[in-house]
């Protein structure tokens, strides 16, 4: 049996809600700086009083979160057609969180890998730095500066529709979509590409 080709998935405003139900932090910035020549992976190596506060204010910052309507159903269909990997921003103090908040869900058995953010990278560039480094073609997300960044680098990217993230000038290869099951009907309609 063949192997699905991966699809990276942020996690805020993609699989869970964002903070109080509304996603104010969607960025609308497309001027960006291509990936820096030097990337820094840690595995969150730091001093302990740091890995202490970092870990208080990611438990804080993602407390409250539930996942967003009709998730499990578009998961479901979309490991037909494709391998969930979660690419997220969140630091990798958050990690640990991320887990277990799947778990408690029973969303995690719907992703093949945990990619929380281990770089000195921004966001949009640790999402990039990462699709070229394990060869994503495709990611869904829901920030509009990211869509439009990752669009521009030769990722398909499935935009979740959120106010702020309208009226943008995407290139063609950024889809917008009100729910994941509509991201797994155009995917299994679309012949995978070698």
């Amino acid at each position: 049996m063949a192997v699905l080709p991966a699809i990276s998935m942020d996690m805020d405003g993609v699989v869970c809600t964002p903070f109080l139900g509304t996603n104010i932090a969607i960025s609308r910035k497309l001027g960006m700086a291509p990936l820096p020549d030097q990337v820094i992976e840690s595995a969150g190596e730091r001093r302990r009083a740091y890995q202490r506060l970092r870990r208080r204010w990611e438990t804080v910052r993602y407390m409250g979160r539930e996942p967003l309507p009709g998730i499990r159903e578009g998961l479901e269909r979309l490991v037909r057609v494709r391998r969930p990997v979660l690419v997220t921003g969140r630091s990798v103090f958050a990690r640990h969180l991320i887990e277990r908040w799947l778990k408690r869900y029973q969303l995690d058995e719907f992703f093949d890998e945990i990619l929380p953010n281990n770089t000195n990278l921004s966001t949009a560039h640790f999402k990039l730095w990462t699709a070229q480094r394990l060869g994503h073609r495709e990611h869904v997300d829901d920030d509009g500066s990211i869509a439009y960044y990752l669009g521009h680098h030769g990722v398909r990217v499935f935009l979740r529709d959120w106010p702020r993230n309208r009226g943008l000038p995407y290139p063609p290869s950024v889809t917008v979509y009100k729910s994941l099951t509509e991201v797994a009907r155009l995917l299994a309609e679309t012949p995978v590409e070698d």
